[in-house]
């Protein structure tokens, strides 16, 4: 259970920066992106350690992964229609990753913890195949001087710390609430810094500042040789997997804190028609964009608050 619960926090720890996390940290922090990091990963570590958090009561499990789950979703299905199926409908987009989600969370828990540990192994082929095709293209010369404020980098380490360690709070359980977890947020940590330096170095303050997904642009310059090309979209495939794996982290601590199982059934297909409404209307993802840490700092609250131990970890 250890081992499992830490892979699947691999993915959860990663997942809301694809689309919101990375570039809004970047458009803040500019040059300085790296300190944030530090600082938000000092953070991060700080909370998990300090705050014993597990959802205990039913009715708030479901609405604030519920929450996570919108959002992850409109992330996920924008992103695919940004970038792959820009013509097909949102819903067609979202329906298989449901149903996907709907046959997984059927099946025992063990189920998804394999496939967490198979897609882990896939994750990191894709994340190191990327690292070490895009390094040529590293400058130091994109770390110019742009006036950052002290203010902008603290917010924004602020910032990382939410995205990263969010997740981990809303799908802990009884038989992982105590759990060595230190480690692995500290790898997802690190391979997540790597990645804002990569895009920051690649694509400059300007363009990585303006652009939704800087970190899907940066993978056009992958390639093995010069006559395979545009294999961006394989690559790019972590992305999806470090969203879905959570969406699925949500689902189950959804299905573990309900006494009827069947209840994911009918809680999916509705976030699924929610999320399918926001993403046909472009101010609803500008919203979700600008005030996404005002969010999860009420989610994180709210799971505090409602703990029946108002206590520290320590």
């Amino acid at each position: 259970m250890k081992k499992d619960f830490n892979i699947l926090n691999y993915f959860n720890t990663r997942a809301l920066f694809m689309g919101i996390g990375l570039s809004r940290i970047i458009s803040q922090a500019h040059e300085y992106s790296y300190i944030s990091i530090i600082l938000g990963t000092l953070i991060g570590l700080f909370l998990l350690y300090l705050l014993k958090l597990e959802m205990k009561n039913s009715f708030i499990n479901i609405l604030l992964n519920s929450c996570i789950i919108i959002m992850s979703l409109v992330l996920l299905i924008n992103m695919i229609s940004t970038m792959y199926l820009t013509k097909m409908p949102k819903l067609l987009i979202g329906l298989p990753f449901v149903l996907l989600l709907l046959y997984l969370l059927n099946k025992k828990e063990i189920v998804l913890y394999r496939l967490s540990g198979i897609m882990l192994f896939f994750n990191l082929l894709c994340y190191l195949f990327a690292f070490f095709s895009l390094s040529r293209y590293f400058t130091f010369d994109n770390f110019y001087y742009t006036n950052v404020s002290i203010k902008s980098v603290v917010t924004c380490a602020l910032e990382f710390a939410l995205y990263s360690i969010t997740p981990t709070f809303l799908t802990r359980n009884s038989e992982t609430k105590d759990i060595n977890i230190y480690k692995m947020y500290l790898v997802s940590c690190f391979t997540m810094g790597i990645i804002f330096m990569l895009t920051y170095g690649i694509l400059g303050a300007n363009v990585s500042s303006i652009v939704r997904y800087p970190e899907y642009l940066i993978l056009k310059e992958v390639s093995l040789t010069t006559a395979i090309q545009n294999i961006e979209n394989i690559v790019s495939y972590m992305w999806i997997i470090d969203v879905f794996i959570l969406l699925a982290s949500c689902g189950n601590s959804i299905k573990n804190n309900v006494k009827n199982k069947w209840v994911i059934n009918i809680i999916l297909p509705i976030l699924l028609f929610i999320t399918t409404y926001m993403n046909d209307h472009y101010e609803f993802i500008l919203v979700l964009y600008k005030f996404s840490p005002f969010i999860l700092a009420g989610v994180l609250a709210l799971t505090w608050l409602t703990n029946k131990k108002l206590i520290f970890n320590r």
